[in-house]
């Protein structure tokens, strides 16, 4: 039986986008898969606010933030990280792989990084080449205020602007352009609800000229050829064919609702997730809470014995976490194809879990 997924992602997928996965393949070399390119490309730049590239690769999101350090770094380059979780982790764990000089701003996990933070941080380390943030952190559900830092990094026009985005792309406000972001990094299996295996990112003048004089380039994430590609609307490389007929119906329908609405459709699921579980007497955990993702903490309960009922005697699979925290920190998403009636049955379900834990 199929268990509903209200998970960080993979997620729901509707069945109009699944079904076009089983098209038959084609030849990517034509001019008529450019023109697809071509129409799918100018939706991206719809979907991050940008009037910069957006290119794609045949990756995962975490495909796409190594491609963010290795493009325009060298080694012995310093970096400022903002770290409060899982994924800010992996900015310092790619970095470091890589020879960079990693200074971290270490936030507590669940709070957000403030601009007092940042700035004393740019002032500590005035060598930092770039400073990497993410919008989502998507182990705890805390957003970032990237508007407000790139209205700090005004003061500072030299440090490369960059951010994980992949699980906040579509239902956080996200303006490139207008917040000075100079690189910008997403994935496909979440708020736009097709298959993992597409990576994005977008790049300001700035980031191409960082990228001319990296020593890390690598073969397959080189920028420079992707967008050498992207000018005659191709990759340089085989695409994910499959994938981008379901990217482009998704950038279809998005633009068709408009963003904004799309946004808040998705918002008012959210809040419905969390009346839900404030019902049942717990807290959304995050100190300023990213759409979609709803990290909740208990003492009262085992968190893995909730995850691992849900999962087994209500075929719902919502989202563990690791380490320390897998017995008192679980997480619901609503990305993808749920509804209010997914998320009222799933709400009857924890209810039921609660009481089982209760007698046991």
């Amino acid at each position: 039986m199929h268990k509903k997924l209200m998970i960080v992602g993979p997620t729901e997928i509707e069945e109009e986008i699944l079904a076009l996965g089983s098209k038959p393949q084609v030849y990517m070399r034509t001019p008529e898969f450019s023109a697809r390119l071509q129409k799918i490309f100018a939706n991206l730049q719809y979907l991050f606010q940008t009037k910069n590239p957006v290119v794609f690769f045949a990756s995962s999101g975490t495909g796409t933030l190594d491609a963010a350090i290795n493009n325009f770094l060298s080694p012995t380059d310093e970096i400022i990280v903002v770290n409060g979780g899982s994924f800010g982790q992996r900015w310092v764990d790619i970095a470091l792989r890589y020879g960079i000089i990693v200074h971290e701003i270490k936030v507590e996990f669940g709070k957000s990084v403030t601009i007092q933070q940042i700035s004393e941080a740019i002032q500590k380390h005035p060598n930092a080449k770039a400073l990497y943030t993410t919008l989502d952190e998507t182990s705890s559900g805390a957003l970032t205020d990237l508007a407000a830092i790139g209205t700090l990094l005004k003061q500072y026009p030299d440090i490369l602007y960059v951010s994980d985005c992949v699980s906040a792309l579509g239902v956080e406000p996200l303006k490139m352009d207008e917040w000075r972001l100079d690189v910008v990094v997403s994935a496909s299996q979440k708020a736009l609800a097709i298959p993992p295996g597409l990576g994005f990112m977008a790049v300001s003048p700035k980031a191409v000229e960082f990228a001319t004089k990296s020593k890390l380039r690598s073969f397959y994430f080189d920028i420079l050829e992707h967008l050498k590609d992207h000018q005659r609307n191709q990759t340089p490389f085989t695409p994910a064919v499959s994938l981008v007929y379901q990217l482009e119906r998704r950038l279809e329908k998005i633009v068709n609702e408009g963003l904004e609405n799309f946004q808040k459709r998705y918002f008012a699921l959210t809040e419905e997730v969390r009346s839900a579980i404030k019902s049942l007497g717990f807290e959304v955990f995050a100190e300023h809470p990213a759409s979609c993702v709803t990290a909740i903490k208990t003492t009262q309960y085992d968190a893995a014995e909730i995850v691992r009922i849900m999962s087994q005697k209500h075929n719902i699979e919502i989202a563990p976490s690791g380490g320390s925290l897998q017995h008192t920190l679980f997480r619901i998403g609503n990305f993808g194809n749920i509804t209010s009636q997914d998320i009222k049955a799933m709400a009857q379900a924890l209810a039921q879990t609660i009481e089982e834990l209760k007698h046991d």
